[in-house]
Parts: structure tokens; C-alpha cells; sequence
């Protein structure tokens, strides 16, 4: 799709850009003497509506997802490519997917589990995950589900089901990136998926998990082979380390080393990827044209979202400001 066919959608985006959250928003809601004083802040942003309800029964999760909702249905609306909505947003999907399966299995009623964003709607989801087929759903989503579908039939484990949808997920997020048909977004997703990998590679070296085990979460569709990252397995974090060093993400490395231990830390791994995520949004937001602006601002929307759970969780169980403000991500406004 041509650049300039993000003209209108970009001019909005811009203007919804106004409304996000600035550094200055969550030093004040960081720097508060409670959890009624933090919600306050938010009378001066979108989240307004909400403050004296949130006040009082402290169901803020319910406020998140509203606005996340009513973010995305609105770039569905204005977004001339609705694959490249669809790929920022996957991740919904696929979560709705895995709790449809946990109801056919467990014949429970989850209804309040599901997350009411994405392309397609839930009926139709499920409907798919009953049947095996759609007249509606891409393929992508229907070999996805039968490949859960036959795994449980053979070994009735449904804690494959997690580790099938979590990988089948990076899959259909590489094949949804090269159908948005634009220049920069398959090596973005790349990149997403190598950062994904390289957290899941550490944290499975240090929960002693097996090989085989690595193999069915390890997603193919990044840009460092499987089986090179398979192979380290055999080595220790250092190996990791040195590794990841020989490739473009050596600056990411060198930041997610514990200083005390000298190996790859976990946590610090998550939140520097993340980071690196968003400066890649931070540059996206200097483009005037093409797709990098929506896929920029619907990121800084879950960023700003995954910052307020974590000030208002951390104020509502005493955690101090420097607490908090360690575990926040970067924010895309200054």
C-alpha cells in the first residue's frame, strides 16, 4: 500500500498522540501519598470518566481494557490496512483462543475471561475451535487451532494448548507482518520475535528446562536460526551471552547483565527488550508517512496501559515510588 494512502489516518493518530500519557502524568501519579491521590492524576487525561468509580471498588483492569477497546476498534475504523491493526493486536486473539479451548475442555463457562479486541469476533472464533474450519477466519487461524485440536486429541494434555497458541502465535504474526504488504514491518516483527526468543531462551536455561521442551516454544520465524539457539542449550549464559554479542542486539546484551552475577538476568532481559521495542516505536513516530505512525501509537497505548497497572497495583499494596519506577517501561511521550 502506498505511503500516502496513511495521509487522514496519520493526521488523526497525531492528534490522538496529544491525549497520551507524559512523563510528567506518572512522575506525579509515582511521586503520590496513595492510591486515591494517583487515581486523582487521571482526571486530566481520557481516563477522567472512570476516576470516582475506580476510587471506590478499585477495578481498574476493567478501565484498561475499555480504552484498549475503544483504541483499537477506532484504528480499525480509520486505518486503510486492517491487516497491520489486526498484527498489533494478535495477541488478543490468540489469548481468546486459548480460553475457548480451556472451556470445550473443561466445560466451564470463562466468559469473563475474554478480551473483546480484534479483527474477528469471538463467535466466530469459537465457532472455528468447535468445527475445525471457518467460512469467515484466515488460514492462519484455522491450522493454528487444528493443530491444538489434534494434539489434545492425542494426549489429552491441556497445558499443550498454552505452548502450541504461544508459538503458533509468532507464526501467524510473521506470515500477518509479510501480508500487510509494507516495506518495514516484517523486519519489525522480526525483531519483536527475536526479542521474544532471546527472553524465553534464558528464562528456560534457568528453570533447567529440556531441549525438547525449548523446541516446542522457540519460534522459527525470527531472524537467528532455531537450532542455533537450540545448541546453546547444551552451553551455559555466558555461551548466551557471548553469542548474542556476535549479532545486532549486542547493545541489548550489555545492558542485561546483572552486575552482581555477571550472567543474563532474566528480568532485566524482559525490561530491555521492551525498551529496545520502544525505541524502535520512538523513531517509527518521526515518519510522516506509511504505516510505522499506527503501528507506533497502538504499541504506546499498550505501554501506557502496562505503566498505570503497575503504579495503581503498586500504590494499592504499599509498594514505595522507586519500586514502581523500576518495573515501568519506557514511555513513548515525553
Amino acid at each position: 500500500m502506498k505511503d500516502s494512502a496513511y495521509g487522514a489516518s496519520n493526521v488523526l493518530i497525531r492528534i490522538y498522540e496529544n491525549d497520551l500519557l507524559t512523563r510528567a502524568h506518572f512522575e506525579r501519579m509515582l511521586t503520590s501519598d496513595s492510591f486515591g491521590e494517583a487515581v486523582n492524576i487521571l482526571r486530566e487525561t481520557p481516563y477522567r470518566n472512570d476516576v470516582d468509580r475506580i476510587k471506590e471498588d478499585k477495578n481498574y483492569d476493567s478501565m484498561f481494557m475499555n480504552e484498549l477497546h475503544q483504541t483499537y476498534n477506532e484504528m480499525f475504523e480509520i486505518v486503510p490496512n486492517k491487516e497491520l491493526v489486526e498484527l498489533v493486536g494478535l495477541r488478543y486473539a490468540y489469548h481468546n483462543l486459548k480460553v475457548l479451548f480451556k472451556e470445550e475442555v473443561t466445560d466451564q463457562d470463562l466468559d469473563h475471561l475474554f478480551i473483546p479486541i480484534g479483527r474477528y469476533p469471538i463467535s466466530e472464533l469459537r465457532q472455528a475451535v468447535r468445527l475445525g474450519e471457518s467460512e469467515v477466519l484466515p488460514k492462519a487461524y484455522v491450522d493454528s487451532i487444528n493443530e491444538v485440536k489434534t494434539d489434545y486429541e492425542e494426549y489429552q494434555n491441556v497445558q499443550s494448548v498454552d505452548i502450541i497458541l504461544d508459538r503458533r502465535f509468532f507464526t501467524h504474526l510473521r506470515l500477518l507482518a509479510d501480508e500487510t504488504v509494507e516495506t518495514d514491518i516484517p523486519a519489525l516483527i522480526e525483531r519483536y520475535i527475536d526479542y521474544n526468543n532471546l527472553s524465553t531462551l534464558v528464562r528456560g536455561m534457568k528453570q533447567n528446562r529440556t531441549r525438547n521442551f525449548m523446541l516446542t516454544v522457540l519460534s522459527s520465524s525470527g531472524s537467528i536460526p532455531k537450532v542455533d539457539l537450540l545448541n546453546l542449550m547444551d552451553e551455559d549464559l555466558n555461551s548466551v551471552a557471548q553469542f548474542y554479542k556476535k549479532t545486532d542486539y549486542r547493545q541489548l546484551i550489555d545492558k542485561s547483565v546483572n552486575a552482581d552475577t555477571g550472567e543474563l538476568s532474566t528480568i532485566k532481559v524482559d525490561y530491555e527488550t521492551d525498551n529496545a521495542y520502544m525505541e524502535k516505536m520512538r523513531e517509527a513516530r518521526l515518519k510522516s508517512f506509511g504505516p510505522m505512525p499506527v503501528v507506533a501509537y497502538l504499541y504506546a497505548k499498550e505501554i501506557e496501559v502496562t505503566n498505570l497497572r503497575l503504579i495503581l497495583s503498586g500504590k494499592e499494596n504499599g509498594l514505595s515510588s522507586d519500586q514502581i519506577r523500576e518495573r515501568m517501561r519506557l514511555n513513548y511521550a515525553e
